[in-house]
């Protein structure tokens, strides 16, 4: 076993990303800090192989002023008053790819909850707007309950989310943290889709991860369909008919813009046929094989690879696997066909 220890300074910076509009990375904003990586932004914050493949374990030891407070991945084991500043101590014990890794600082607001088995649900809110986001972010520990039961345990050791008290266009799955944006807060519920979205990447995307970033649909097209498995869940099968219905249009409408999720190009990786598309392909795969053997891949694919990597081929490989079925021409027209297929009778 070889430690080795690096010792490096400077002032983070944001890292740009062909065909990302925003930076990645450490954000300084007026109030305060977030960071949000995906795909590639973590190397500007601390020195790391800046890839999925290259999971570890991490210890965060942070120190801020009063009256900052410091949320990031995982636990927090310590904090330790210092006079006019605090450190705070935050352990990941369970292996993370690097561009899940978060830091968080402002004057937030602490709320938790319990979830499913005593899980530690905490959430980190600004202070303006806390209570309307107690109420965006109150059915989380039924969404815990639901995807555990349809995949398998919540892979780590505590879940919440953290608003960042900025405006940005997307949310991300931090491992263990989800990160907001403060436009995403409606005090109604709404945002319920968006919710279930972030959390089931914990399980795919965060526990099991993908191998290339060719492969993302294995990240968006799974969270997207588990949205959806949680609407009919939650509300009943029409709503989750509805859903595919209005997608299938969608898609079928702006067919130049929807591209086939199986190999989207480095410029063009978050393109909504991903998320759509692979969400359509999870549900034309069940529609195939049918709920119980669907439900089968789904809880066999999350424990076999879960706190490592997977491809596409094995998913495909594991889908035949357990349904006994030849399913090639189906993922090949779903994940890299021209236009949309039609969803199986």
């Amino acid at each position: 076993k070889i430690t080795l220890a690096i010792t490096y300074s400077g002032s983070p910076k944001g890292v740009n990303f062909t065909g990302i509009p925003l930076l990645l990375g450490w954000m300084n904003y007026g109030s305060g800090v977030f960071v949000a990586s995906e795909p590639a932004g973590s190397a500007g914050w601390y020195p790391v192989n800046d890839h999925p493949l290259d999971k570890a374990t991490y210890s965060f030891h942070i120190t801020v002023p009063e009256p900052f407070v410091v949320a990031a991945n995982g636990l927090l084991e310590e904090t330790t008053d210092n006079g006019d500043t605090t450190t705070y101590v935050w352990e990941m014990r369970q292996p993370m790819a690097s561009y899940l890794t978060t830091v968080n600082i402002d004057d937030f607001v602490l709320r938790t909850d319990e979830g499913p088995g005593g899980l530690l649900i905490r959430n980190y809110f600004p202070t303006t707007i806390a209570d309307k986001a107690e109420i965006d972010f109150a059915r989380t520990g039924d969404m815990i309950a639901f995807f555990e039961e349809a995949f398998g345990p919540y892979p780590f050791e505590a879940y919440g989310v953290v608003v960042a008290d900025q405006g940005f266009p997307f949310a991300l799955e931090t491992q263990s943290l989800t990160l907001f944006a403060r436009d995403w807060i409606t005090g109604d519920g709404s945002i319920e889709e968006a919710v279930a979205h972030e959390l089931s990447h914990q399980w795919f995307g965060n526990s099991v991860s993908l191998s290339k970033w060719e492969d993302i649909w294995l990240n968006e097209g799974f969270a997207t369909y588990s949205s959806w498995l949680w609407a009919e869940h939650d509300q009943g099968s029409d709503a989750l008919n509805q859903m595919v219905d209005q997608m299938v249009e969608y898609v079928s409408g702006s067919p130049d813009y929807f591209i086939a999720p199986g190999n989207p190009p480095a410029n063009d990786l978050f393109n909504g046929g991903v998320y759509v598309r692979g969400g359509l392909t999870l549900h034309a795969l069940r529609l195939t094989v049918g709920d119980e053997t669907f439900f089968e891949i789904m809880s066999t694919y999350y424990d076999r690879y879960q706190f490592s990597n997977a491809t596409t081929d094995d998913f495909i490989a594991l889908s035949e696997e357990i349904s006994g079925q030849d399913l090639g021409d189906l993922f090949d027209s779903w994940l890299y066909g021209e236009k949309l297929p039609a969803l199986p009778e």
